[in-house]
């Protein structure tokens, strides 16, 4: 699922902002239920997004657990002004979220349709990163018990 929005950002905090509404509305139309964001990882400021660009949010999911989604969010820069510098990556992140019952219990998450090489590779990846993050969790619960 692939989910693209455009708007005029002037700061770290909008931007941020707009990324998990995003990856949320990409969470929530796959599962159809309420969800929350259960963490984000890595958050890559690649370049600096100058005022008057045009910004581009992309969010697709990329892996699906049991309990839990993926959801990798792009964002683009596009100069108004300056053109000829071209269209660029700004930022990139990876959002996990969970799909909610009516009384905020976690849901089953159905699974990904994956299609193609590509998202076979992107759903490969996630799942790398899943249980590496799962190993961590596991641990640091062991280490304080």
């Amino acid at each position: 699922m692939l989910l693209c929005s455009s708007v005029l950002v002037f700061d770290t905090g909008v931007t941020m902002k707009l990324m998990d509404e995003v990856a949320g509305i990409v969470a929530a139309r796959h599962c159809n239920t309420n969800i929350v964001t259960a963490s984000v990882d890595a958050i890559n400021f690649h370049r600096k997004i100058k005022k008057g660009c045009v910004v581009t949010v992309t969010g697709r999911l990329t892996f699906v657990s049991n309990k839990s989604m993926e959801i990798e969010v792009l964002v683009d820069a596009d100069p108004l002004v300056e053109k000829e510098k071209g269209k660029y990556r700004a930022v990139s992140a990876f959002f996990t979220f969970i799909s909610l019952d009516k009384e905020n219990k976690p849901l089953n998450v159905p699974p990904l349709k994956v299609e193609g090489e590509e998202e076979q590779k992107h759903f490969e990846e996630g799942k790398a990163r899943y249980l590496q993050n799962k190993a961590k969790r596991l641990a640091e619960k062991e280490r304080l018990q």
